[in-house]
Protein backbone atom coordinates (compact mmCIF):
# COMPACT_ATOMS: atom_id res chain seq x y z
CA UNK A 1 0.00 0.00 0.00
CA UNK A 2 1.26 3.38 -0.92
CA UNK A 3 0.91 6.52 1.14
CA UNK A 4 -0.53 8.87 -0.74
CA UNK A 5 0.65 12.55 -0.69
CA UNK A 6 -2.38 14.22 0.65
CA UNK A 7 -1.24 12.08 4.15
CA UNK A 8 2.40 12.88 3.95
CA UNK A 9 2.06 16.81 3.77
CA UNK A 10 0.07 16.92 7.02
CA UNK A 11 2.14 15.10 9.12
CA UNK A 12 5.42 16.36 8.05
CA UNK A 13 3.56 19.84 8.80
CA UNK A 14 2.37 18.52 11.82
CA UNK A 15 5.94 17.61 13.07
CA UNK A 16 7.72 20.22 12.24
CA UNK A 17 4.83 21.97 14.19
CA UNK A 18 6.23 20.03 17.23
CA UNK A 19 9.43 20.56 16.50
CA UNK A 20 9.25 24.36 16.93
CA UNK A 21 6.58 24.51 19.32
CA UNK A 22 9.08 22.60 21.76
CA UNK A 23 12.07 24.59 21.06
CA UNK A 24 10.25 27.78 21.53
CA UNK A 25 8.94 26.30 25.15
CA UNK A 26 12.22 24.78 26.18
CA UNK A 27 14.20 27.86 24.76
CA UNK A 28 11.30 30.05 26.69
CA UNK A 29 11.80 28.66 29.98
CA UNK A 30 15.42 28.26 29.97
CA UNK A 31 15.58 32.33 29.14
CA UNK A 32 13.41 32.95 32.37
CA UNK A 33 15.35 30.75 34.59
CA UNK A 34 18.27 33.39 33.26
CA UNK A 35 19.44 35.63 36.47
CA UNK A 36 21.19 39.22 35.69
CA UNK A 37 24.35 37.78 34.90
CA UNK A 38 23.00 35.57 32.17
CA UNK A 39 23.24 32.51 34.29
CA UNK A 40 20.77 29.58 34.66
CA UNK A 41 20.05 29.75 38.61
CA UNK A 42 18.34 26.37 39.98
CA UNK A 43 17.33 26.43 43.87
CA UNK A 44 19.12 22.75 44.23
CA UNK A 45 21.71 20.35 42.09
CA UNK A 46 19.15 17.94 41.88
CA UNK A 47 16.87 19.95 40.18
CA UNK A 48 19.71 21.46 37.92
CA UNK A 49 20.44 17.78 36.70
CA UNK A 50 17.27 16.89 36.12
CA UNK A 51 16.02 20.02 34.36
CA UNK A 52 19.36 20.18 32.55
CA UNK A 53 18.53 16.56 31.37
CA UNK A 54 15.01 16.66 30.34
CA UNK A 55 15.59 19.79 28.47
CA UNK A 56 18.26 18.17 26.64
CA UNK A 57 16.07 14.88 25.93
CA UNK A 58 13.07 17.07 24.53
CA UNK A 59 15.44 18.98 22.48
CA UNK A 60 16.57 15.90 21.07
CA UNK A 61 12.90 14.51 20.60
CA UNK A 62 11.94 17.73 18.78
CA UNK A 63 15.51 17.76 16.47
CA UNK A 64 14.14 14.22 15.67
CA UNK A 65 10.53 15.42 15.15
CA UNK A 66 12.22 18.54 12.90
CA UNK A 67 14.45 16.51 10.81
CA UNK A 68 11.15 13.29 9.67
CA UNK A 69 9.07 16.16 9.01
CA UNK A 70 11.79 17.90 6.55
CA UNK A 71 12.59 14.06 5.19
CA UNK A 72 8.15 13.47 4.62
CA UNK A 73 7.98 16.85 3.25
CA UNK A 74 11.23 16.12 0.57
CA UNK A 75 8.86 12.62 -0.39
CA UNK A 76 6.20 14.42 -1.10
CA UNK A 77 8.05 17.26 -2.74
CA UNK A 78 9.95 14.20 -4.75
CA UNK A 79 6.73 12.42 -5.34
CA UNK A 80 4.88 15.52 -6.64
CA UNK A 81 7.92 15.87 -9.45
CA UNK A 82 7.26 13.38 -12.29
CA UNK A 83 10.18 11.76 -13.88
Amino acid sequence: MKAHQNDIIPCGIGLLAICLFIRYWVGKRRFNRRGIGGLQHFSTYRKAVATTFGETLLLIIANLCGLAGLFLLAIAGFDHLKF
